[in-house]
C-alpha cells in the first residue's frame, strides 16, 4: 500500500504553493483583527494556567451528554480520515499506477466533498439535530472508504468526495454544538479541551491506518472500515441516550 516511487514531476513548484500558503495563513490573521469587539469573548480576571483550562473545559465536554456523544463519534470519524490522508497516495501511486497529477484529483475531492457538506448543513441545520448531523457524518465517511482498495480512478473520486463530506458532518456540528451549549465565558477552554481530545483520537489512529497499510496492503481501508463503523455502532447502541439534549 505504500510502495517506493520516484518523482516524475510535481504538479506545482514547492516555492510558490508553500509562499501562497503563508499569504493565506497571514490573510487569516488580518480578518481574526477585524472582528467586532462584541464577538470576542472577555475573559474573567481570575488568573488560570493552560493545563487548568484544558481541565476546566475537559469536565464541560464529558459532562455533556450532546457533547460527550459527539466527541466518541469523532473517533470513529477518524479513523477514516486517517486512512484517507495516510494511504491515498499508495493507493493512487501504487495499486493504481497513476501519478502526481490524480493523486491531486483525489484529495481535490476530498476538500470538494467537505466544501459541499458545509453548505448542505448551512442549508438543513435548522430541520435536522446537529448529533444527527454527526452520526450521518460518522456513517458516511465510514462507508466511503470501504471500497477504496478495489475502486478505479472515477470510483475513488466520487467515494473521497463522500469521506470528505462526512468528515465535515462530524466536525461543523460538533463545533456547532459547543457554542450552542456552552456558556460563553466558557467557550473558549471547551474549543481549547475539545481540539486537545479531538486530536488525541488522531493520535490514535494514524498508527492504525500505517500498521493496516504495511500488514494489510490490499485490504487496509476494507479493515479500517470497518473498525470505523464497529467504533460508530458502539457509541451509538451504549451511548445514544447522550445525543438527546437535557
Amino acid at each position: 500500500m505504500y510502495p517506493r516511487f520516484e518523482n516524475r514531476g510535481i504538479i506545482a513548484p514547492p516555492r510558490p504553493l508553500f509562499s501562497l500558503n503563508g499569504i493565506t495563513f497571514l490573510f487569516s490573521a488580518l480578518l481574526i483583527l477585524t472582528l467586532p469587539a462584541s464577538l470576542r469573548v472577555e475573559r474573567e480576571n481570575t488568573p488560570t494556567s493552560p493545563l487548568g483550562d484544558i481541565r476546566e473545559g475537559t469536565l464541560w465536554l464529558w459532562r455533556d451528554g450532546p457533547l460527550r456523544y459527539a466527541l466518541l463519534l469523532g473517533l470513529s470519524a477518524a479513523v477514516s480520515g486517517a486512512l484517507v490522508l495516510v494511504g491515498t497516495v499508495g493507493l493512487v501511486r501504487g495499486r493504481l499506477g497513476l501519478g502526481e497529477l490524480e493523486y491531486g484529483w483525489t484529495m481535490a475531492a476530498f476538500g470538494i466533498g467537505a466544501t459541499l457538506a458545509a453548505l448542505v448543513m448551512g442549508a438543513w441545520e435548522n430541520r435536522i439535530p446537529r448529533t444527527t448531523f454527526v452520526l450521518l457524518g460518522a456513517l458516511v465517511s465510514s462507508l466511503a472508504v470501504l471500497p477504496a482498495d478495489w475502486a478505479s480512478l472515477h470510483l475513488l473520486l466520487f467515494v473521497w468526495v463522500l469521506a470528505g463530506a462526512g468528515q465535515n458532518w462530524v466536525n461543523l456540528p460538533t463545533q456547532a454544538l459547543i457554542a450552542d451549549r456552552t456558556p460563553e465565558a466558557l467557550q473558549g477552554r471547551v474549543y481549547g479541551a475539545h481540539f486537545a481530545w479531538s486530536h488525541l483520537w488522531w493520535v490514535l489512529v494514524y498508527p492504525i491506518a500505517g500498521w493496516l497499510g504495511t500488514h494489510f496492503p490490499d485490504k487496509a481501508f476494507l479493515y479500517g472500515g470497518l473498525v470505523a463503523l464497529g467504533l460508530l455502532l458502539g457509541v451509538e447502541l451504549l451511548f445514544k441516550s447522550w445525543k438527546r439534549p437535557r
